[in-house]
């Protein structure tokens, strides 16, 4: 089933939204914008009430996280492009910081994951669910890496603790990974309507997801069309070109796949799945 094949890939996508979009959440944070999330430049929304940790008290919400260092945005994109060596010297230069910022924290934990220090990450990434308790992201990357490891009870516990935290909120990084977190649940038309809420300032990565929960329903139309949508909106986003050439290769779409494939093997030479994708071209050119 093709939802096994990609479920690792997936998972190590599972990037800040504002990755795309770093340059304008710093000009808005340089304008007194709202904090952004841990691992991301996105704002972050003040918790409501009801919304906040049980763990903290009722009625009275965490505190805010510290504001993250301007190299978490560079490591946003370096993991998203699968530049590891790259974002983890972004990420030396911070790294002090990772017990006290959950920002630092959480992207360090993401470093590692593409390192495949699985187990330093999961470190990383608890750090950072305690740092910032009411943010769904950590839970997320949290998940993702448990996922790597096929742990798949302690992935769903972490995928299950993002929505909690989630709900009622409706920012767009909440949304986000809400909706995320929905799919690798199985919830599936939840995470569409969920991630299309989602749309407003990251259309790319909202795009792509939605295009990858669509792959693993099968709807291989509606996922090709999320994608196009997916590399309009950033033509650089490497994972949007391989599951695009996944879903062309279902809907006999062969000069389509070798064009998806070779893109994202220029664009993520060294990613995990680059090895598969050259193994898809040369059995497509045969």
């Amino acid at each position: 089933m093709l939802r096994k094949l990609i479920v690792g890939l997936l998972l190590t996508s599972l990037l800040a939204p504002a990755a795309l979009d770093a340059a304008q959440q710093r000009e808005k944070r340089r304008g007194g914008g709202k904090k952004p999330k841990p691992g991301q430049q996105q704002q972050q929304q003040p918790a409501k009430p009801g919304s906040e940790n049980p763990q903290q008290g009722q009625g009275n919400p965490p505190p805010a996280p510290e504001p993250p260092p301007a190299a978490i945005g560079t490591v946003d994109r370096k993991l998203l492009e699968y530049r590891t060596s790259e974002a983890r010297s972004a990420i030396n230069g911070v790294a002090g910081q990772a017990d006290s910022n959950a920002y630092v924290a959480a992207a360090l934990g993401r470093v590692l994951e593409q390192e495949k220090s699985y187990g330093e990450a999961v470190t990383r990434l608890r750090k950072a669910t305690e740092l910032a308790p009411s943010d769904p992201a950590p839970w997320v990357h949290l998940g993702a890496v448990y996922a790597r490891q096929n742990q798949k009870g302690e992935a769903d516990a972490a995928f299950r603790k993002a929505t909690e935290v989630a709900q009622g909120r409706s920012d767009g990084d909440s949304l986000y990974y809400l909706g995320v977190a929905q799919q690798q649940l199985g919830q599936y038309d939840q995470a569409v309507q969920t991630l299309e809420r989602a749309r407003s300032g990251r259309e790319s990565l909202a795009s792509y997801q939605i295009g990858v929960t669509r792959a693993y329903q099968e709807n291989w139309t509606a996922a090709v069309e999320q994608l196009d949508r997916a590399i309009s909106a950033d033509s650089g986003l490497a994972l949007a070109y391989y599951y695009r050439g996944l879903a062309n290769e279902k809907l006999g779409r062969k000069d389509k796949l070798i064009n998806d494939m070779e893109r994202f093997v220029d664009l993520a030479p060294s990613s995990p799945e680059a090895d598969r994708a050259r193994a898809i071209l040369r059995a497509a050119r045969r």
